[in-house]
């Protein structure tokens, strides 16, 4: 395993489990807020027993020593563990994979009809999509690389999670043989074919430009949706939505990439209601796009009634995951699906808003599901 894998594969733990807070700064912080030891240790506590099941890394990360809250408020705040204990109760494990499967996924939605990125080529052994290069070798794919027709490019491993192992390409040095990235930086074409060769083989899709109305205000950066989806009985309800924002050179906007902020929607709307970065001691609100200084709160998204409905309907192809997190990217041809995460990190949408996913209507999502509270 080389270097950037054993890199990635450390942060997929971090991102999967309790968030890494130095307790120590928090623990001050708080105090220096006026609250005492005695009334935090009691606070945590409360919340660690509760539904939410918070530890105490989780009370720091999303500031619920702050008094702004009331405990009530608080114990809607959902922790990793409860998290998980909902999803399998939500669940149908028979379902995974047509979500945690990025091929899988783009088959299943083109089969709906419905919109998905340009898939140009596969490189898992033995799979294929139609009208893509079925590219399973280092030789096969630095061939294909050489091609400039096929920038802008988007490669994300077939089984990824949060970005992780992307690359997003601008375009091919023919003079040099290099491959350029978003970044600037570039890459050797035999470098980028062995990383795209490897055995879990990765899906290579034509890099979609942003909506234009928010690329002349914030810059050329992909924005996206995530839309949390209760499948109940009476159909899809959108119980929570917020947008990605991305800042600087990411190449992709997940939250964890340093810069990267949340955007608060209201649900009816569209309209950001705040943008955050950071979290913990480290957490503002940003009132202003860093790259454009353009004012984030009151944007309303663009063709926001066509992306819910777009939502639900493409939930409803997934009936077994009745917990659903949905990616949906902002582009210049309309809201495209990007992917549904099998119940997803509910963190996200807590951070974003300042409030915990657990009202009542989550909690009678989860109790119609089975889940024992």
């Amino acid at each position: 395993m080389n270097r950037t894998a054993v890199s990635e594969l450390g942060m997929l733990r971090a991102l999967q489990g309790s968030p890494a807070i130095d307790l120590n700064r928090h623990v001050m912080l708080a105090l220096g807020a006026g609250r005492s030891a005695t009334a935090i240790v009691a606070e945590a506590l409360r919340l660690m027993r509760g539904t939410g099941r918070l530890n105490a890394s989780e009370y720091f990360y999303y500031r619920l020593w702050e008094n702004s809250l009331a405990l009530e408020q608080k114990r809607e705040f959902v922790g990793k563990k409860a998290q998980h204990l909902m999803h399998v109760a939500c669940n149908d494990r028979h379902w995974y994979q047509t979500a945690a499967d990025k091929i899988l996924f783009q088959t299943i939605m083109t089969g709906a009809g419905l919109p998905v990125p340009e898939t140009l080529a596969v490189t898992q052994p033995l799979r294929w999509l139609p009208n893509a290069a079925a590219l399973s070798t280092p030789k096969l794919l630095a061939a294909w690389l050489r091609n400039p027709a096929l920038y802008p490019l988007f490669a994300k491993p077939a089984a990824g999670k949060y970005s992780l192992n992307v690359l997003s390409l601008d375009r091919y040095d023919e003079a040099a043989d290099r491959l350029v990235a978003l970044s600037g930086q570039t890459m050797a074409v035999e470098q980028a074919a062995e990383q795209l060769s490897s055995p879990s083989g990765y899906i290579l899709q034509r890099r979609m430009a942003p909506q234009p109305n928010l690329a002349d205000r914030f810059g050329p950066r992909l924005w996206s949706v995530r839309a949390l989806v209760l499948v109940r009985p009476d159909g899809p309800l959108i119980h929570r939505a917020l947008t990605k924002i991305p800042t600087g050179m990411n190449p992709a906007d997940n939250y964890w990439r340093p810069g990267n902020m949340l955007g608060a929607l209201d649900i009816d709307t569209g309209r950001i209601i705040r943008a955050v970065r950071g979290v913990g001691a480290d957490m503002a609100i940003c009132p202003f796009h860093p790259d454009a200084n353009a004012p984030l709160a009151g944007t309303a998204l663009p063709n926001w009634t066509e992306l819910r409905d777009l939502v639900c309907q493409a939930a409803r192809v997934f009936p077994g995951i009745r917990t659903q997190s949905w990616d949906i990217a902002l582009t210049d041809r309309g809201p495209v699906l990007l992917e549904v995460n099998y119940g997803g990190d509910l963190n996200l949408a807590q951070l974003a808003e300042g409030r915990g996913v657990l009202d009542e209507t989550y909690r009678d999502h989860l109790s119609s599901c089975g889940y024992r509270f």
